[in-house]
This record gives structure tokens, sequence and C-alpha cells, in this order.
């Protein structure tokens, strides 16, 4: 209601303003060489001007747009010319006379634009109010105001069986099972200690071995510099050799 009746008072400001300007402006151009329909129409292109390039800005502001630089000066255009028409009207009664000549029309532009500025919001709470409101009672129609049945439905829904889906087993679980086999300590052999002094030996007691003799264990230990273990398991490989050896010569 206030909207509407705002809406009213300004129409019929804008309009007695511009009745009031367009009869200043026409009696200027009529005074200024202008005659006929040509003196008649002159006025209505000042306050066309403010018009169209307020209509111009108004569409830009409706549909979110960018608002061209062409019409600000347009409009600012108009309204200097429709200003200085009434002040060249009332210039001649001294500057109260022209102040009072030039007041219909800032009124008409001013009016002109508070429509605009109505409008324009009028236009943001149009597009942002929804049609419906829904509540727990049910939905309303918000412009009519009456109240909605809202029924609810069911929608049948087909549901397929589960079938048998062979588990999806990822690419590492496919491989062989690793098998894992404990190691006895008592079956791996231990370590030959009397291997490297074996060629020493055989090399020390070589006579001793061709001639069928092996050398005794003291013998062993003095020059070879070992133990007595060591050198009774010498003397045991050596001994060998030495039977291994006459085996060959018997053969």
């Amino acid at each position: 209601m206030i909207r509407w009746s705002t809406t009213i008072v300004v129409v019929i400001l804008a309009a007695v303003a511009a009745v009031v300007s367009y009869r200043h402006a026409l009696e200027v151009v009529a005074a200024h060489g202008e005659s006929g329909l040509t003196a008649y129409l002159v006025p209505l292109t000042i306050d066309g001007l403010v018009f169209a390039s307020s209509m111009v800005l108004l569409d830009a502001a409706r549909r979110g747009a960018r608002r061209p630089k062409l019409a600000y000066f347009t409009l600012a255009l108009g309204i200097a010319a429709t200003l200085a028409a009434n002040v060249l009207h009332g210039i001649a009664h001294g500057p109260i006379g022209a102040v009072v000549a030039a007041w219909p029309a800032a009124a008409l532009v001013l009016s002109y634009e508070l429509l605009m500025g109505l409008i324009r919001r009028s236009a943001v709470s149009d597009d942002v109010k929804p049609d419906i409101v829904t509540n727990d009672l049910g939905a309303v129609d918000v412009m009519n105001g009456s109240k909605i049945e809202v029924q609810e439905s069911v929608v049948p829904v087909q549901v397929e069986p589960v079938r048998d889906v062979k588990p999806d087993i990822p690419h590492h679980l496919d491989e062989p099972p690793v098998v894992e086999v404990e190691v006895q300590p008592d079956l791996v052999p231990e370590p030959d200690a009397d291997a490297p002094y074996r060629p020493v030996a055989v090399a020390t007691f070589l006579a001793e071995v061709a001639q069928g003799e092996p050398p005794t264990v003291r013998t062993i230990k003095d020059k070879l510099n070992v133990g007595t273990d060591r050198a009774r398991r010498l003397q045991a490989y050596l001994g060998g050799l030495v039977e291994t050896s006459g085996l060959a010569n018997s053969n």
C-alpha cells in the first residue's frame, strides 16, 4: 500500500513538473527562432532524452548487466539541457526568477529518478520472493494466500534379487602362499676352520707324506704354530693323504 501510494504521488508530481518544464522550454525555443511544429517538438527531445537514458539504466539494473556509460552521459546532458532551458526562461526576472523557473525542471528530474528507483526495487523484490511457502501445515500460495493441499505419493521401486557375485580378490592374494621353513641349528654345518691350514700342512710336510710317514702332532705344532687339537686334525688329514697315496701306488 505504501509503495503504491508513493508511486501515485511521484507520478502526479512528475506530470505537473513535466508540463511546467515543457511550457518554459517551448517559450524559450519559440523566442529564439523556432516556430510551428518544430517549436513544439524540440522541448520533447530534452525530456525524452532524460526518459530514454533512465530506461536504459533501469533495464541494465534489472538484468544485472553493466550500465553503459553512454546512458549516464545522455542522462547528464538531458538534465543540463532542461535546467538550461528553464533558467533561460526566468533569467529575465533576475536570479530569483531563474531559480523559480528552474525548479520545475529539477522537480521533474528528481521525481522521475524516484519513480525509476521504485520500479527497480519492486522488480528486485519480485524476483527474490517465492511463489509458494511451505511449512508444517502444508504449502501456501503467497500471491493468493490460499492453502495448497500436499499429498504424499509413494513411488514403487523395483528391487532386483541379489546374485552370487564372486568377490573381487586383489591381485596379490591370487599369488601362491609363501611357506616358511624353520631351519634347525643342528642341521647347518659349521664352517671348516682347518681349511686354510691344510694346503700349508701339505706343502710343509710333502716329503713325509710322499714317504708314507705323516709327521707327529708335536712337529706340526712347532712348524705351523697351531694348537694341539688343530695339530691332531691336520695329522689325521695328512694320514689320510698317506693312505690315499699308498692305495694309488699299490694299484
